[in-house]
């Protein structure tokens, strides 16, 4: 097994901040046979096109709800990845509320593949200290393109062609990183985003998650700053 690590690319902002982060390891896409696997492929093709599309699993008929939730998903990911790496990365930040996305879980995978390997298998993420703000500040002092973080996407919308809907609540978490971080982006589901507000004044989340809500929806939502409200999404 090969050392040259191996970055998992879904798409997204983490990943793809993650990229550049790691100085550009290899990456792969497992395409499981989701409701959005098509539109991630066309993204990750236009951001990375040397990412490698693994097809070897598909359990798209376990996903559950909106959000196309796939139990075990970051466990059989790890499993399928050790193929490619020992040195795997799977992306999650410090905000990050998944039960089998957090340094906890993904040390227990580590020493799992390990034992069943008998070699040493990493899963990890360099951004655990980090949220969605600070990633995005970090990309963007390396003086990396802005633009291209509007390619990006996190998307629940059932709009095939649309990379943000500006309306679904991984709209809303990427709305919240961009406008803290400066950068425009409209967002037109306002009871949601009252939702998340309410949350985070309760404490639902981690500290910088609630602070970054909270910020964003005071700043660019409750006092009428309209040019973050509408518009057509990107």
């Amino acid at each position: 097994m090969t050392k040259i690590p191996v970055l998992l690319f879904s798409g997204g902002i983490d990943s793809y901040v993650a990229y550049h982060w790691l100085q550009k390891p290899r990456t792969v896409y497992f395409d499981l046979g989701s409701r959005y696997s098509a539109r991630e492929i066309t993204v990750i093709q236009d951001l990375i096109p040397e990412t490698i599309i693994d097809r070897s699993l598909s359990v798209g008929n376990r996903e559950i709800g909106e959000k196309a939730y796939i139990p075990f998903r970051n466990l059989m990911l790890a499993c399928l990845a050790e193929k490619y790496g020992q040195d795997i990365y799977i992306i999650g930040i410090e905000d990050d509320v998944v039960s089998d996305k957090n340094e906890s879980i993904f040390s227990e995978f580590s020493n799992l593949l390990s034992k069943l390997e008998g070699k040493t298998v990493n899963v990890s993420s360099p951004f655990w200290a980090f949220s969605k703000v600070e990633i995005i500040s970090w990309y963007l002092q390396q003086g990396l393109p802005k633009e291209t973080l509007y390619e990006t996407i996190s998307c629940y919308s059932a709009d095939e062609k649309s990379n943000y809907c500006g309306a679904c609540p991984s709209c809303f978490r990427k709305w919240v990183a961009f406008v803290l971080s400066d950068l425009p982006l409209p967002f037109h589901n306002v009871p949601l985003a009252i939702e998340y507000y309410q949350a985070a004044k309760n404490r639902a989340y981690t500290e910088k998650r609630c602070k970054n809500i909270i910020q964003a929806v005071e700043t660019f939502l409750l006092n009428g700053t309209s040019s973050f409200v509408v518009g057509e999404p990107t």
